[in-house]
This record gives C-alpha cells, sequence and structure tokens, in this order.
C-alpha cells in the first residue's frame, strides 16, 4: 500500500481526524479551543444563544491560559444565563461549515490579546493573526465584535503589509463594536481604520485587569513572614526589547532582585519556558530565588498571583492579571503597550523604561517605595479597577444591543 493511500486512509477514518487536528494544534502551541477549563460555571440551557469566539487558545503562555476564558465571564457578565461559547483559533482557517454554524449563531466574538501582531501567525490573508481571507469575511453575516485586543507591534518592528489596513477596514465594515484594550492600541488602530469608522472603536480594557471583580471568591490575600517580590522576563524578539544592550540590562535586572532579597523573598514567575533565560544571570549574582512555572489551570494562576507583595514583571500579562488580582506591580517597559496601560489608569510611574540610563536605579527606587506604601498601593489599585469594570459593563451592554439579544 502507497504512503499516500494510507494517509487518505489516516484522515478518513475517526481516530485518523483526531490525531491529524491534535498535530495541528500541537503545531500552534495551542489547545482545542472546545476544551478550555473553566473558572466559574455560569448555567446554560437551551435558551442560550450561542457565540463563536476567536482567540489564541494556549496553554504554552500564562496569559493566553487565562485571557479567552476571561473574555468569556466579562461578556457573560450580568446576562441571565452563560451563552453557549464555540471556540475557533485564531489559525484556523474558516471553511465552508465553520461559516455555516457562525452565521447561525448570535455572533462573532474576536478577542482578547494583542492579535495585531504580523508575525505570529503570518499571513497573506489578513496580514494579523487572524486567518480569515477577505472572501469569507464577506460572507460573514452575524455582527463581529473585537473585544479587549491589542495593537502589539513592537517597537522599530516591520509595518504591517497593505493587506492588513485592507482587512482591518472591511471587518470595521461588518462590525458594530471594535473594543481595544488600550487608548495606545487606539491611536495607533486609528492610522489605519477609515476615519467614517472611527466611532465605533471604543476602549475595552482586558478582561484579565478586572479578576477581582469577575471571580470575587477566588480573593483573598494571605500574610507573608517576608515580603515577597515576583519578577518575570520575556525574551521573544528580544531584539526589539533589548536592542544590543541585553546582557546590561538583564545584570541590572539580576542586581536588583539580588538587592530586594536581603529583606525579601524572591519568586520568578515563568509563563513560558523562555522566560527562565534570565535565570543564569541570577544565578551568577547569586540572587535566591524559587522558581513558579505558572501552569494552564486559570484558577491556579490566580491563585498564586495573589502571593507576591510586588510583581516586577516585562509581559503584559504579568502586568495585567497582578493588576486584577490588586496585587501590587511595577513594569519593565520594554514594549509601549505596558505604558500604555498604565497610562490609562493613571500610575505612569509604576513603570520604568528599560532604555533609560537610570533604569536600574529607577527599578530599585519604585520596588522600594512600593513595598512601604502597600495600604496606599492596594487601595490605588481598587479606585483604578473599578473604573476598568465600570467601563466593561458599559460595554458588554452596547455589545448585548448590538446582537439583538
Amino acid at each position: 500500500m502507497s504512503k499516500f493511500i494510507k494517509i487518505i486512509i489516516q484522515v478518513l477514518s475517526k481516530k485518523g481526524r483526531k490525531v491529524v487536528k491534535q498535530k495541528i494544534y500541537s503545531r500552534y502551541k495551542g489547545i482545542l479551543p472546545q476544551r478550555i477549563p473553566s473558572i466559574e460555571k455560569k448555567s446554560r440551557n437551551s435558551k442560550s444563544p450561542t457565540l463563536f469566539h476567536v482567540s489564541a487558545f494556549s496553554i504554552y503562555n500564562t496569559g493566553d491560559a487565562i485571557l479567552p476564558i476571561a473574555v468569556r465571564n466579562a461578556i457573560d457578565g450580568s446576562f441571565d444565563y452563560g451563552f453557549n461559547w464555540k471556540g475557533l483559533h485564531t489559525s484556523s482557517l474558516i471553511n465552508f461549515r465553520k461559516l455555516r454554524k457562525i452565521n447561525s449563531s448570535k455572533g462573532l466574538i474576536i478577542g482578547g490579546g494583542g492579535l495585531f501582531l504580523k508575525d505570529t501567525n503570518p499571513n497573506d490573508v489578513s496580514g494579523w493573526q487572524w486567518s480569515c481571507s477577505q472572501d469569507t469575511l464577506k460572507k460573514i453575516e452575524v455582527p463581529i465584535v473585537l473585544f479587549a485586543v491589542g495593537y502589539n507591534r513592537f517597537r522599530d518592528q516591520d509595518e504591517f503589509a497593505p493587506i492588513f489596513k485592507e482587512h482591518i477596514n472591511l471587518l470595521a465594515q461588518k462590525s458594530p463594536f471594535i473594543g481595544l484594550r488600550n487608548h495606545g492600541s487606539i491611536r495607533n488602530m486609528k492610522r489605519y481604520i477609515k476615519e467614517e469608522y472611527h466611532n465605533i472603536i471604543k476602549f475595552q480594557p482586558c478582561p484579565t485587569t478586572i479578576i477581582s471583580k469577575l471571580y470575587p471568591e477566588l480573593i483573598g490575600r494571605a500574610e507573608n513572614k517576608l515580603p515577597i517580590v515576583a519578577f518575570n522576563c520575556a525574551f521573544d524578539r528580544s531584539n526589539l526589547r533589548f536592542g544590543e544592550r541585553i546582557g546590561e540590562k538583564l545584570d541590572q535586572i539580576a542586581r536588583v532582585a539580588k538587592h530586594l532579597s536581603l529583606t525579601c523573598d524572591i519568586h520568578y514567575y515563568s509563563h513560558m519556558n523562555t522566560d527562565n533565560h534570565i535565570l543564569p544571570i541570577f544565578d551568577s549574582h547569586e540572587v535566591k530565588y524559587k522558581l513558579i512555572t505558572l501552569n494552564e489551570n486559570p484558577k491556579d494562576i490566580i491563585l498564586q498571583y495573589q502571593e507576591p507583595d510586588l510583581v516586577i514583571g516585562m509581559r503584559g500579562h504579568a502586568q495585567m492579571i497582578p493588576f486584577g488580582c490588586l496585587t501590587p506591580i511595577l513594569s519593565i517597559v520594554s514594549h509601549e503597550k505596558m505604558q500604555w496601560f498604565l497610562d490609562d489608569i493613571g500610575h505612569a510611574e509604576w513603570g520604568c523604561e528599560i532604555r533609560n540610563e537610570s533604569f536600574e536605579s529607577d527599578l530599585l527606587r519604585k520596588a522600594k517605595d512600593i513595598l512601604n506604601n502597600q495600604p496606599k498601593i492596594i487601595s490605588q489599585l481598587e479606585i483604578a479597577q473599578n473604573r476598568l469594570f465600570n467601563i466593561t459593563k458599559e460595554n458588554t451592554k452596547s455589545i448585548y444591543e448590538s446582537l439583538n439579544l
């Protein structure tokens, strides 16, 4: 029997189709979007409307493990019963069967996450992470809602391909609501989207920033014998994050950790394997630390991010998840999105620009200030989070109306 015939038999068999599907999702380092874990249980019944949900479902990045669930729970919100959610991976091409199911639903939700990025899922059909051709997009008959999506282009990164502008304007024609997760994304996306559609572009914070509102039963801080400071660093596109001074900057972060370790317990929070590249630098500076490898369980992620008294993070979700858990944050700004978030919550001072000559001294000084003023900082966190929660409630009410629910 030829190799070609064996492949055909495997694909046509039920078991074979399952194997092929698993391989596809393994390639994209994702999980089957129909099987994402849950945090809260909301009753669903035959009256529950169906919504399709496009997201970067993944268990290999802590932010992506919790984000799609938080999006769904935020949109479920105060609705009488939970929606029936059907998931589609951003990298999954929409065929005729999927298109027919989407058009029989109440709407298509895209988000959240930094989906406006050209190289995570490079393609020539949209120019960003969603693999939906313009021909297919034209055939989607239900409202398309973008929810907490971010403009994630890195500093000095190549411009989007021309197809991006064409695609996003076609999408805007079919969307009643484009919710972007920070005002920096709004400013940048308005350069691509025609002015006639600017009225549908709204500020919709990432739902991970309102975790304590979505899951209040999981929130409760413990008393630590010594203050815990958790660090996180990111190394994707490290040349765009650090430039040529990467060694110098990593040494500076390690020296701050070493200094804080004299009076604090140091934890290192790993969102994905590459985050651990800084650990040999910590070791060379004799920093005593506890490595916390965050798993894909969303409840565990929430519980882990309530332990520290301060999180010093470089990843977007090493900033937004602890904020959502009412844990004080100090952001290492190596991507504009980090500062955009801090600007949106009115606390630009909770960030340290990695390119500044004073980066190391700023990081240490601000870390000490936050640790010494915990009650004040947590009160400021609560005020900022209440505002983001109220914005989300207003936006979901608008989304319900646009979906004719």
